[in-house]
């Protein structure tokens, strides 16, 4: 046996229970060693997939072995040189991308969270059964796998992958599948949707071909390897996310997320942002699962794996999946100015943001970002908004050499990413430099990624033929729009949420009135100016104060009623708002008016 084989049965939908065999033949060693990762590429945060695994044994045809746990996520086995079976059940109801979920109405299986790796063995060819099991007999199976000869498509049947890599980086999923599929220079692409309601995946499939076809004009060409590319979309009735492969990507949407089949030609909001959410993983075909950081050219799965790029490959990312949109005439130029303004003014808002560097918050991913608490505000900046923004800037300064983001992007495809040799803590700088000829440029940008530095947003939208004014929020969520505020704004500088008790604290912003009166996260404001707290009598009561005046707040905190004076001042202006100046852009593809911008 020169492969290793995996049975993935879908053996308990009820009580979320996937069946996993392993069949194997040890190699010289006199000991095997079975890990299963703690993380899974693309998501910077360990989450222990080992902890589900239940119910682990082994055998050989002389009966039973003895298998040994040696931490929270390893075993080793003691064998006789004969082919070895392991079996194990895996509690699988975590409903993201990043894991196994199993029900009566749908299957989500990401490898990497429920294949054990044989040490030694992952550059061998890895075969995979996947069985129904309980699954009804109408369930379809799609994945990026390749297929075995015998298996039809879409069909449960065993799959093939090169090595073990290649099998954690291909999810699979089944249930009652919606598919379309378009075509781009003779590689086939398939939308498939679990779970979905009523829509059009013709008319979805439809608006997918252009956006990749502007992804892949950034980049020159597909990647040479790529022979096929699945959307695996699981549709539900509260989620949203997305994680990278290299041939496929699975998303999580809201089921009204989806057109209506009965306006065909209606571009919603929440529908917008499904086509971004696809738009930023499908950039993540060139730009993460090919062109990464050195460091990730061999993921080490077992703990944190370090890097200070993730600013380079999130926020161009983030940077390029509107611009797409917008590229392609799905986001009206308002739109897209409506939605980087929002990113500005989260950023603008945030003390983070003179607090983090990118390469910093990049750094400490798995510890900062991706484990936010309540003063997530104050102390992490976001590498995907203030990243999407460097690269705005950036697209500026090239504008403004008659260059351009685009061309700097091919040069890093052409240089490292379609060779796949990693890209170093210098070589986006070195790269930058030859593209440029501009050491001044490479200073600049070098100081925005490695200190905790301001962006020079509004000069770059001048250059771009935009113009950047601000003005104050009206309230704590207002982050858009051109506003002509009636009174002047006060803002006491805390973040809530609405209880049926009164108001929740999420987060108190340093530096900001509730900061200096002592108001903490965790907070139940009940009663402000002697009035039961309301968010619209909260608003109002802000609305009819001015400056030097003080609230009296009731709020209970660990069941404890406390008194504050909450001393007002005047919102800071933090609110971005983005127009267009002439009929120029200096934006590849991108064509306005000045009447498309009122």
């Amino acid at each position: 046996m020169n492969e290793v084989r995996y049975q993935l049965e879908l053996a308990d939908l009820a009580g979320h229970y996937l069946d996993v065999q392993l069949e194997l033949m040890p190699q010289d060693d006199a000991v095997v060693l079975f890990t299963l990762p703690a993380w899974i590429p693309g998501s910077y945060m360990i989450r222990d997939f080992a902890r589900h695994l239940l119910d682990i044994r082994a055998q050989d045809q002389t009966g039973p072995l003895i298998l040994q746990q040696t931490d929270k996520q390893s075993w080793q086995l003691q064998h006789q040189g004969l082919p070895v079976t392991v079996r194990y059940r895996l509690y699988a109801f975590d409903l993201s991308v990043r894991a196994n979920y199993l029900s009566a109405d749908i299957a989500v299986i990401n490898p990497a969270a429920c294949c054990l790796q044989v040490v030694g063995q992952q550059h061998l060819p890895h075969l995979v059964e996947v069985r129904r099991g309980q699954a009804p007999q109408h369930w379809q199976l799609a994945t990026g796998l390749p297929r075995a000869a015998e298996t039809s498509p879409l069909q449960f049947g065993f799959y093939r992958a090169a090595n073990y890599a290649q099998l954690i980086d291909c999810p699979l999923l089944a249930g009652k599948l919606d598919v379309a599929s378009f075509v781009i220079d003779n590689v086939p692409h398939h939308l498939v949707l679990a779970g979905a309601v009523a829509t059009d995946v013709q008319r979805i499939a439809a608006d997918l071909l252009p956006l990749c076809q502007a992804q892949k004009q950034v980049f020159g060409a597909l990647p040479a390897d790529l022979d096929e590319y699945w959307f695996l979309t699981w549709v539900v009735d509260q989620g949203y996310g997305g994680l990278e492969h290299r041939n496929s990507t699975l998303l999580l949407c809201n089921r009204f997320d989806l057109p209506n089949p009965r306006l065909p030609a209606e571009y919603s909001e929440d529908y917008q942002n499904f086509l971004a959410l696809c738009s930023h993983e499908y950039f993540h075909t060139w730009w993460v699962k090919r062109a990464r950081p050195t460091p990730y050219l061999d993921y080490q799965l077992q703990a944190e794996q370090y890097s200070t790029q993730l600013w380079l490959y999130e926020g161009f990312t983030s940077y390029y999946d509107d611009l797409s949109l917008l590229r392609t005439g799905i986001l009206t130029l308002e739109q897209y100015l409506t939605g980087l303004a929002k990113t500005i003014s989260r950023l603008q808002r945030a003390p983070a943001n003179l607090r983090q560097s990118l390469a910093d918050s990049s750094f400490n991913a798995w510890t900062r970002f991706y484990r936010q608490d309540e003063n997530a505000v104050n102390a992490v900046v976001s590498y995907y908004a203030k990243g999407a923004l460097l690269a705005f800037c950036l697209d500026a300064e090239l504008q403004q050499q008659n260059l351009g983001l685009d061309g700097l992007m091919q040069l890093c495809w052409q240089q490292y990413g379609q060779g796949e040799t990693g890209s170093g803590e210098d070589t986006f700088f070195r790269l930058l430099l030859q593209y440029s000829q501009s050491d001044a440029l490479v200073k600049k940008v070098r100081l925005w990624v490695e200190e905790v530095a301001a962006l020079p947003l509004a000069e770059a939208a001048s250059a771009l033929g935009l113009e950047l004014n601000w003005r104050q929020p009206e309230h704590h969520q207002d982050q858009s729009g051109d506003k002509a505020l009636a009174l002047p704004s006060m803002e006491p500088g805390f973040h809530y949420e609405v209880k049926p008790e009164g108001l929740l604290l999420t987060a108190v912003r340093n530096g900001t009135a509730a900061h200096r009166a002592g108001f903490s996260a965790g907070d139940v404001l009940i009663a402000v100016g002697q009035l039961k707290a309301t968010e619209q009598t909260l608003r109002q009561m802000l609305l009819r104060a001015v400056p030097g005046d003080v609230l009296c707040c009731h709020l209970f905190r660990q069941q404890r009623l406390v008194q504050l004076n909450l001393l007002l001042e005047a919102a800071p202006e933090t609110v971005a708002v983005l127009k267009a100046l002439s009929q120029r852009t200096r934006w590849p593809g991108v064509i306005w008016s000045l009447q498309s911008a009122e």
